[in-house]
């Protein structure tokens, strides 16, 4: 694709967001039987495949997004992700942009996710280059209203997801430049 055909795509994404928004906050009904106490944000590392691996920066990053999850401040949850974010969330729908991110969060925060505890735990991170890394997390998420279209919770109630993250060092700052989020069956 050239250069303005991603563009003009990318446009047509971020237009289409409030309808995208819209179906979320009007579609998800079921109520999830999870309940109980929202617990500190937790970051867990599988320290035997990452030993001897400056992961420092990226594992901020882990931390941070966490934190940010248990305030419940879409803004600081966002703000580790790159201005031309590419996100696929478990439903398979594509939100381009880092402001596109968060507003889904702001809606995510003060609807189903209000009361849930996030947990991520580092599989693996896989340098490409000194600046780009694949990271490999599994997430746990407890303690939501409900879930949207796309995600489905196990029998433990909570709902377990794999995340994939491409982070890029940008000015000296890692960023998350791509995300998936594939909820486990």
């Amino acid at each position: 694709m050239r250069r303005n055909q991603l563009i003009a795509l990318r446009g047509a994404t971020l237009a289409a967001m409030p309808a995208v928004l819209g179906m979320l906050a009007t579609a998800c009904q079921e109520k999830s039987g999870v309940t109980g106490p929202v617990a500190a944000a937790q970051v867990q590392v599988v320290q035997a495949s990452l030993s001897g691996i400056p992961t420092e920066g990226i594992l901020d990053l882990v931390s941070g997004r966490t934190a940010a999850w248990a305030a419940k401040d879409p803004a600081a949850y966002a703000a580790a992700f790159a201005a031309d974010l590419e996100f696929i969330n478990p439903a398979g729908v594509l939100f381009s942009g880092r402001d596109a991110f968060r507003a889904l969060h702001v809606i995510l925060f003060s609807g189903p996710f209000a009361g849930s505890t996030l947990t991520l735990a580092v599989r693996d991170i896989q340098f490409l280059t000194g600046t780009v890394a694949i990271v490999f997390l599994d997430l746990l998420l407890t303690g939501y209203a409900f879930l949207p279209p796309g995600t489905n919770p196990q029998a433990d109630g909570a709902l377990h997801a794999r995340v994939t993250w491409v982070v890029e060092k940008r000015s000296g700052e890692w960023q998350i430049v791509f995300m998936q989020n594939t909820s486990q069956p």
